[in-house]
């Protein structure tokens, strides 16, 4: 017998098996269970139908229920999948439940990926889910605290669902269910990694680099592969970022399934993959240990690093140690090259300025053995059916519709599709609604509003400090593009006679999406507008 049971909408009477063997389980639950029978009556009160009870086989205080909304607060919301609830008995709850109940829904084609519940008696829960906001939207019930007078469904997802932004978010992703858009751009580098070839991702700041770096190691983890993360602002020195890799290359491969038993002997890691030796003596070993590792996972190590541009001397924060943590990246070359098909290393790299990889020289003439070694890539902002996708399903998630086709011209029009002034303008214009207004449909009156603010934090500001940040990698690109769009004719003139000269003077600005391909027509008419104003 299974241990969960699904059924349709049903009335008080179970008539066929599979319904009375889920009103057993029903049973169950309100026996072995401290408020199960609570529970299940207010869902009863709010007109909920139950479609599936079952225990959790590795948790006993642990229960998973599908439900369905009432029509009508079905429609209010824009839900008419099957909400996952989980109920858990839990005083404190932990964020490994929520990432257990993110995996769960995201294989389930029958339930509702951006949305769910969860039952339990951590007074603080929606503390937690609130810092996750952008990732999903949760629902938080506490448990002892819906008796007969406690709200109803409807009445407690409108209190929850528009006291959270989930257009405010300005870190990168690391939940699925907050990742939109990038599918063929995730494609090209799973089937660069499959085949042995090393990647690097480049673009604006705030583009989605980390999120997808993110999104592709999550997945590279769920099938089976021996991921490792580094983080290059987080690093200290070069020796720490030899450390690093090799005690997380140590974690990954344990993490295996099929290096549950014996893992090899290293030389500088013991047997809970720690350091056990001098740096001095880590510097001879480490790339001996890596290749032990590589060969005992059974394939590839898949090393992701971000921030890599932090590794170019006349780039990084390291001062003088920028050249050891070159020579340790060069160290690696010979296994990212070797890639094996049962061993070695694969690389996958996110930055600003592809320089490290697209330039033979370095600085003071110095030839750069990091020259092609990996495949660039350049990300520039979502499409603009991305970035409709990500406006409506955040949206959604908030009782907000965005349903006019003019407000997503709009949107891409000023931004092109860059995901943070694209959610920074939609969360200033859903300031503009009613707190009880659910739904609220977003107008293009309130995006045009926000549009002219042009305060600290206001997407018309961050839009100027996106070609600060691009002028900081790229001086030349940027005050091209600044005589381009400038008020003044003459400066516009001449940029033009620049570009038509050599059209290859704007050889990152188009591929980082400040510009159409092949032309100086802006894809960012808020970077535009900023340039031409003097911000």
């Amino acid at each position: 017998m299974s241990n969960g049971v699904r059924y349709g909408r049903g009335d008080s009477t179970p008539h066929t098996a599979r319904q009375q063997e889920l009103e057993r389980y029903k049973d169950r639950f309100r026996r072995v269970t401290d408020h199960g029978a609570e529970l299940l009556a207010y869902l009863e009160r709010s007109g909920c139908g139950i479609w599936r009870c079952e225990q959790d086989q590795s948790d006993s205080r642990r229960w998973w229920i599908n439900i369905t909304l009432q029509p009508n607060v079905a429609e209010m919301f824009d839900a008419h999948l099957e909400i996952q609830l989980v109920y858990a008995e839990y005083p404190e709850v932990e964020p490994r439940l929520l990432e257990l109940v993110q995996r769960r829904i995201s294989t389930n084609a029958r339930v509702d990926h951006g949305l769910f519940m969860i039952a339990s008696l951590d007074a603080d829960v929606e503390r937690l889910l609130r810092r996750r906001r952008g990732e999903f939207a949760a629902i938080d019930l506490h448990l002892g605290d819906l008796g007969s007078d406690a709200p109803d469904i409807r009445h407690r997802m409108a209190a929850v669902l528009t006291s959270v932004d989930h257009y405010d978010m300005t870190t990168p992703v690391h939940d699925p269910g907050g990742f939109f858009g990038r599918t063929a751009e995730f494609q090209q580098i799973v089937s660069a990694i499959e085949r042995g070839q090393s990647v690097g991702v480049f673009g604006l700041r705030k583009t989605g680099k980390t999120s997808l770096l993110n999104f592709v190691a999550g997945r590279r983890r769920d099938a089976g592969r021996a991921v490792v993360w580094v983080d290059i602002s987080g690093l200290a020195s070069a020796d720490d970022f030899r450390v690093r890799l090799l005690e997380g290359a140590w974690g990954s491969v344990r993490g295996l399934d099929a290096n549950e038993g014996e893992m090899p002997r290293l030389r500088a890691l013991n047997r809970n993959g720690e350091l056990k030796i001098g740096i001095d003596l880590m510097r001879l070993h480490w790339l001996r240990d890596l290749e032990a590792l590589s060969r005992h996972a059974s394939g590839r190590l898949e090393i992701f690093i971000d921030e890599i541009d932090q590794l170019h001397p006349a780039r990084s924060h390291l001062g003088a140690d920028a050249n050891d943590m070159m020579i340790a990246l060069t160290q690696l070359r010979g296994m990212i090259q070797s890639a094996e098909p049962q061993s070695g290393l694969v690389l996958i790299c996110a930055g600003v300025d592809p320089a490290l990889f697209e330039r033979p020289l370095l600085r003071a003439g110095t030839d750069n053995l990091l020259y092609k070694l990996v495949r660039l890539m350049y990300l520039a902002p979502l499409s603009r059916d991305e970035m409709a996708e990500m406006v409506r399903d955040l949206g959604r998630r908030m009782g907000v519709r965005v349903r006019e086709h003019e407000v997503i011209d709009f949107l891409f029009a000023e931004y092109g599709g860059h995901a943070l002034l694209t959610r920074k303008a939609c969360s200033l214009a859903v300031q503009q609604r009613h707190r009880d207004e659910i739904p609220w449909h977003m107008s293009l009156e309130s995006l045009e509003v926000g549009a002219r603010k042009d305060g600290e934090g206001s997407p018309f500001r961050q839009a100027s400090e996106i070609l600060d940040s691009f002028a900081e990698w790229f001086p030349e690109e940027a005050n091209l593009l600044r005589d381009l769009w400038s008020a003044d004719s003459e400066e516009r003139e001449l940029g033009r006679m620049l570009f038509d000269e050599d059209p290859r003077r704007l050889s990152h600005a188009g591929p980082y999406g400040l510009v159409f391909p092949d032309t100086t027509e802006p894809r960012i008419r808020a970077v535009e507008r900023a340039v031409s104003s003097g911000v």
